[in-house]
C-alpha cells in the first residue's frame, strides 16, 4: 500500500491581499485566519450534440465547452485589530488577491499561489462573552484565477 507523500498541513495555506503598487506589488498575509479555502467553479458550458454522418441512428455524443471560470477564497479565525484597517480600506474595491501553499518543504515541487482580481463579498464580526472575537470573510473573483509559479 502506498500513502500519500506530497502532503501539506492546513497551516501553510493563506489569504493575501495585494497592495496594488507597480511595478511591484506587495502581499500581505491575513494573521489569525485560521480556516482557509479556494474553490474554482466552470460554468457556463456551451453545449451541443454530434450525431454520426455515417451511422444517423448511432448515438450521438454530447460536446461540451467551459464556458466561464468562476472562483472565491473564503477564511475565518481569529479578529487581528492591527489588520482591521487594512481590511476596512479592501471593501467595496477589487484588488488581487492570492492563495497560496508555502509549506517550507524546499523540495520545488508545486511551489507557487493562485492569483486574480477580486472583492470582498462577505465580511462578518462574532464575538461571544469570554472568547475571542472571530472573523469570516469571502473574497469573489472580478478575473481570472491563474497559477503563478515561484520564482
Amino acid at each position: 500500500m502506498g500513502y500519500t507523500t506530497g502532503r501539506v498541513k492546513g497551516n501553510y495555506a493563506d489569504i493575501l491581499f495585494g497592495d496594488g503598487a507597480t511595478p511591484t506589488e506587495l502581499f500581505t498575509q491575513l494573521c489569525g485566519i485560521n480556516t482557509r479555502g479556494l474553490e474554482v467553479t466552470y460554468a457556463n458550458a456551451f453545449e451541443g450534440t454530434d450525431y454520426d454522418c455515417a451511422d444517423p441512428e448511432a448515438v450521438a455524443q454530447t460536446l461540451r465547452e467551459v464556458g466561464a471560470q468562476d472562483w472565491s477564497i473564503s477564511g475565518s479565525g481569529l479578529y487581528n485589530r492591527t489588520q482591521m484597517a487594512a481590511l476596512r480600506g479592501l471593501l467595496g474595491s477589487s484588488q488581487n488577491w492570492r492563495f497560496a501553499m508555502d509549506e517550507p518543504s524546499g523540495d520545488g515541487i508545486d511551489d507557487g499561489w493562485w492569483q486574480g482580481k477580486g472583492f470582498i463579498s462577505s465580511f462578518k464580526v462574532d464575538g461571544n462573552d469570554g472568547e475571542y472575537s472571530q472573523v469570516s470573510l469571502t473574497i469573489t473573483g472580478t478575473a481570472l484565477l491563474t497559477w503563478a509559479d515561484a520564482a
